[in-house]
Parts: C-alpha cells; structure tokens; sequence
C-alpha cells in the first residue's frame, strides 16, 4: 500500500530542508535559492511523484471521506444512473462525492485527475476518455484508489474494471433483427476512437455476415444532432434499409426524430433497435426494442470494489468484471421474414 510522498521524504532525497523545498515547489519569492538546489528539489519531486496536498492538515493519515467521479456526459443517463447507484453505497458508508463531467475531452480529464490527487480523495471511479491510460498514470502510480467503469484502459493490465460486455451488446441487438428476417440495414454510431466501444460496430457487422446480410454504416460525433444527421444520410443514401442500429442513445433521440419528421413509420417502414435503456425508450407511446446495459448494476458493482479497496488493511487482487448485457423487446421490430420467404 503506496503512501504519498510528503515534503520531508522530498527534501531528504533532495539533502535540504522541507522549508527549502516548500520555497521551490510553490514558488515563492523573496528568498535566495541556488539553481542547483531548486534542480535538486525538481528532480526529487519528480522522482518521488510528489503532489501537492490542498486538503487540510489534520486530515493527514486520515480517509477525508470523499469520492471523486468522473464521468465524460452528463447527457447520457447510462451515466447519470451509474452515479445514482453510485452514491447509494458511499452514503450508507458516509462518504460524500465530488461529480465532475469531463466532457470527454482527455486535457480537462487531466486536470480533474491532477486535483483529485491534490484533494487527497479516498478513491476515485472514472469512465475515461481517449487518453485515460495515459492521464491515470499518476493515479496509480501514487496508488489512489480507482474503479474504472464501462471504457479499460488500453495497454495497461493491473487496474480495476467493471463494465457491460459491448460487443455482446451489439451481437444481441443485430442477432434480433436478423432473426425478424432483415438483411439490408443501416448502423448509426460514434466514431468515439475508443477500441472497447467500437466493438459494439464491430459484433453487428460480424452477425451481418454470419447471415449475408448488408450493413451500412454511419459514425460522427456523440450528438443528438450527429444521430439526425447521420440517420438522414442513410435514408438518403440506402432507401432500402429496413432497419437502423443505434449502437448510442444519445445519437437514437436525433436519429429517431428525423425518422419522425420525414413521416417514416416505425416499424412499418423502418425497424429500429438501440443500444442503451434511457426513459424515454418507453416513455408515451413509445416502445423501442433496445439492449439493456444494467447501469445501475455497474454504478453498485464499481462503488463496492471501491470500497472493497479503501476498507481493506492489505491491497486486494486487480478485478475485471464484465456484466451481460440483455435484450428488451418492445414493438419497434417488424417481423418480415415471412415477407422474405415469398
């Protein structure tokens, strides 16, 4: 169990004093200190991966009883239901949480990551961006606590993970519309650069040519009006698509509006399947076939492995948990296998 560097182990590395080595590190002024010390003092901060702590003193050796998390949409209510689930566990545990959206953008990540650190958080669950692997780097190596939730971390293999089964996500959901007899279908994704989440893309276009069908597929940004727009260019592009996967919810609500508004009738005219179980899947007179990913499992499963780690006196085993993933038929699938038998 790795315990984070303090001034004094810098300044002993250094062979000067914790003052010297305050003086360097904030960047005080009004007191002379050689270049070859303030080199000194760099290189053993460095060495040591010293952070500055802005938590309070007294806190020193203690828990603070806080829980950073780190999600990249605060849109996406797969997100906001992991967080739900979340802080069910922490507050039966009295700990408090500090809810940060990093808008999928790997700087911002960066700097929240760099002041979780600073606050001395007891743990910390994040979904990270493109670069997580690279911005967590200091998160284990000063050994704070982490779950990592949904996304992995590319080429790093001790870290602790829970996520739902994405390509089974997208297996599941093309499997159903293969078996309703639809061979000529559209896919409309994110063009997110994250491996583990491509994999939804990757499993239908795999079903697709398990049973010769054709799938054309659509990826932008992680937008409602991404999702309108891409599910335009397929109509434009592919008039005879009988169905279109939404392998993101967030893209299905842009996608499904500009079904609507072209007066496009679901299921008769266009199937639709997506992945994700929002509310307004069923909200109304909605009633959308969809893969249900069980975020609030995942948001309980990642908050008891992080606790598992802060309450234990010894560090644990890593884990990967890899939850499935399970279809939710509604009436959005029109059944045209028999149409394809005459």
């Amino acid at each position: 169990m790795k315990n984070y560097a303090t001034l004094k182990d810098v300044a002993k590395l250094a062979g000067t004093t914790a003052a010297t080595v305050s003086y360097v590190l904030n960047e005080k002024e009004g007191r002379y200190i050689s270049e070859e010390t303030k080199r000194k003092v760099l290189s053993a901060a460095q060495e040591l991966d010293y952070v500055k702590c802005n938590g309070a003193s007294s806190l020193k050796g203690k828990k603070r009883k806080l829980i950073g998390i780190m999600i990249p949409q605060f849109e996406n209510q797969f997100f906001t239901r992991i967080i739900i689930a979340s802080e069910a566990i922490f507050v039966k545990h009295g700990y408090d949480l500090i809810i940060c959206n990093t808008l999928d953008k790997p700087e911002r990540e960066k700097a929240i990551l760099n002041r979780m650190v600073q606050q001395r958080v007891d743990g910390i669950i994040i979904t990270p961006t493109a670069n997580g692997s690279e911005n967590t780097a200091l998160v284990r190596r000063v050994g704070m606590k982490m779950v990592v939730v949904d996304r992995p971390l590319t080429d790093v293999g001790d870290f602790f993970w829970v996520a739902t089964n994405n390509y089974g996500c997208g297996s599941v959901g093309a499997r159903h519309l293969m078996e309703k007899g639809h061979r000529t279908l559209g896919y409309v994704g994110w063009d997110s650069k994250i491996k583990d989440l491509d994999a939804r893309r990757e499993a239908v276009l795999h079903v697709a040519k398990e049973f010769g069908a054709q799938v054309y597929v659509a990826e932008g940004d992680f937008s409602q009006e991404s999702g309108y727009r891409l599910t335009a260019r397929l109509l434009d592009s592919q008039p005879d698509i009988t169905a279109i996967f939404f392998g993101f919810n967030v893209q299905a609500l842009g996608g499904i509006k500009c079904l609507s508004e072209r007066k496009i009738a679901i299921p008769q005219q266009v199937s639709v399947v997506i992945i994700g179980s929002p509310e307004w899947v069923n909200a109304g007179t909605n009633d959308f076939t969809h893969v249900d990913m069980h975020d609030l499992a995942l948001g309980k499963k990642a908050a008891n492995l992080l606790l598992a780690q802060i309450q234990s006196e010894e560090d644990i085993p890593f884990q990967h948990i890899i939850q499935d993933c399970s279809l939710v038929e509604g009436s959005s699938v029109y059944d045209i296998s028999n149409r394809r038998e005459e």
